[in-house]
């Protein structure tokens, strides 16, 4: 008997009670004792704790251990065992009312931590924080003690977190910065001002994941360490997106890849101004794959990419086309006519390599050579003109014009096509 006084003298010590408030609040039965009043207030806490659903982040009487992607407390849901070390009631109260506002990240620039503790103003009382915080103090052990285990019994999700707009009372935070997203004002200009109805759309229904809180088959999540091949992520986005770009995504090399859309993509906080794309420019998401072709964006002959004025999406379609390389257009000349207009033609004289394929004499990506030629111009002629053309197989001085400035281009400046009725040579 006088050690469990003992032990309820320091435990409200906490409290902030006296040894001769204790000795007040108890009454003597048989056998035993009755609760005192701060025990009485900690069990009626714990009630509170359990149907405003606190444990569903903070986990099972407050152990805490529910991932927090990205959050600065090691990436979890601090743990509630110390917390009265660290907040007087007025802090917590505070922090009841108000919610926990902005989440600290791990990374600055990355994502936002998915959980955030929404404002109980208006769902909890006076009287029940009061309870709330009497019981967070009775889970602080005493100084050399370890704190008791949790109980392995979880209570079950109160019914307000399964109802209609629940995604954002635990992920108020990330809600809030969707709002300003083009999938959610797509959704809900005629549907009306309802998250939960995007997030059902492409997450799957969310009561089965909050009552199965931690069980990653609960939900869809788009993650890159998400379980879900990427076939299954894709379905999601391709109920909507099956149409103009996106119409030969499933005979396209990219899906054959098991690429998913999120590999490119970042739906909830998009870096890019445009395509929500997960790099700020397409030239980034594309070598992030596709090296080689980063590589020879860095030479000195190259398309405008790192200058802004081309895209990747320009001449291809990362979705999908029945064409080769993904062109947006049914062959390479065409889709190099997008821009250079004057090369089509029609000619009175052709040159047949021209007329056949534009990379005979050109990489698109870049090259060391001017115009982007795939050879020095005088050894990219010889390729074709190697027999016959006494000016260009005869060794020539170091200032011939068959050698210096643009070489052949000198005299053959109109390679591409001639109308003159003398072109045929091609000639200026």
């Amino acid at each position: 008997m006088i050690i469990r006084m003992e032990s309820n003298a320091r435990r409200l010590g906490r409290l902030g009670l006296s040894i001769g408030s204790l000795l007040t609040a108890m009454t003597i039965a048989v056998p035993g004792y009755s609760l005192t009043a701060d025990e009485e207030a900690a069990g009626r806490g714990k009630g509170v704790f359990e149907r405003s659903g606190c444990f569903v982040c903070h986990g099972n009487e407050g152990s805490g251990g529910v991932r927090n992607r990205n959050s600065a407390t090691g990436e979890r849901v601090p743990s509630l065992i110390y917390s009265s070390r660290g907040f007087t009631d007025q802090a917590f109260k505070q922090r009841f009312l108000q919610g926990a506002g902005l989440i600290k990240k791990m990374d600055p620039r990355g994502i936002t931590p998915p959980l955030s503790m929404p404002p109980f103003r208006g769902r909890i009382s006076d009287e029940e924080i009061a309870d709330l915080i009497a019981y967070l103090k009775s889970l602080t052990p005493e100084q050399g003690e370890e704190p008791k285990p949790a109980g392995g019994q979880k209570p079950p999700v109160p019914e307000y977190m399964l109802a209609g707009d629940s995604c954002q009372i635990c992920h108020g935070a990330a809600a809030q910065r969707f709002r300003s997203n083009i999938h959610y004002t797509a959704h809900t200009s005629e549907r009306g001002d309802s998250v939960r109805y995007v997030c059902v759309q492409c997450h799957g229904d969310g009561r089965e994941h909050a009552k199965k809180y931690g069980d990653p088959s609960a939900l869809l999540v788009f993650t890159e360490d998400s379980q879900a091949p990427p076939r299954e992520k894709n379905a999601a986005c391709l109920t909507c997106h099956q149409r103009n770009r996106e119409t030969y995504w499933t005979a396209g090399i990219h899906e054959a890849k098991d690429i998913a859309c999120v590999d490119c993509h970042r739906v909830m906080e998009p870096v890019s101004e445009r395509n929500l794309l997960m790099q700020p420019s397409e030239a980034e998401v594309c070598g992030a794959c596709h090296l080689q072709q980063r590589a020879q964006l860095m030479r000195s002959s190259h398309m405008p990419m790192r200058e802004g004025k081309v895209t990747c999406s320009d001449c291809h379609n990362a979705h999908g086309t029945p064409t080769e390389k993904l062109l947006v257009d049914a062959t390479v000349n065409e889709n190099c006519y997008r821009c250079h207009a004057e090369k089509r033609g029609p000619f009175l004289w052709e040159h047949a390599p021209v007329a056949e394929n534009c990379l005979s004499c050109h990489d698109p990506h870049g090259s060391n050579h001017e115009k982007l030629l795939v050879a020095e111009a005088v050894m990219l002629c010889r390729q074709c003109h190697a027999s016959g053309d006494v000016h260009v197989t005869t060794p020539q001085p170091a200032m011939s014009q068959y050698a210096i400035g643009r070489s052949c281009g000198n005299c053959h400046s109109q390679i591409h096509g001639s109308n003159s009725p003398a072109g045929v040579q091609f000639l200026r």
